[in-house]
C-alpha cells in the first residue's frame, strides 16, 4: 500500500503563465461584452416600457368601462324578491 500523505499521490495543478498582453485582451473583451449587454439590455427596454404603460392603461380603461356598464344593467337585470319557506309535514 503506497502511503497516503505522501505528495506522489496528490494531484497536482500547474499554473501556466499568462503574458500581460492577453490579460489586457481578455479584460477589454469582458469589458466590452459586459458594455454590450448593459445597452441590449437598455435599448428593450426602453423600445418596451412604452407598449407595456400603453397596455396597462387600455386594460385599465376597458375593465373600467366594463364595470360602469355592469352596474348600469345590474338596475335593469335584477329582480328582488321575498323569499318564504314552507315546512311541509310528511305523512307518516
Amino acid at each position: 500500500m503506497a502511503d497516503p500523505f505522501s505528495h506522489r499521490t496528490f494531484n497536482t495543478f500547474r499554473v501556466t503563465p499568462f503574458p500581460g498582453w492577453v490579460m489586457i485582451l481578455v479584460a477589454i473583451v469582458a469589458g466590452a461584452l459586459g458594455i454590450g449587454m448593459f445597452l441590449l439590455s437598455a435599448s428593450i427596454l426602453l423600445v418596451l416600457t412604452p407598449f407595456i404603460v400603453a397596455g396597462a392603461l387600455f386594460l385599465q380603461w376597458r375593465i373600467r368601462r366594463a364595470l360602469r356598464q355592469a352596474a348600469r344593467d345590474a338596475d335593469i337585470t335584477s329582480i328582488d324578491v321575498e323569499y318564504r319557506v314552507i315546512d311541509r309535514e310528511k305523512d307518516r
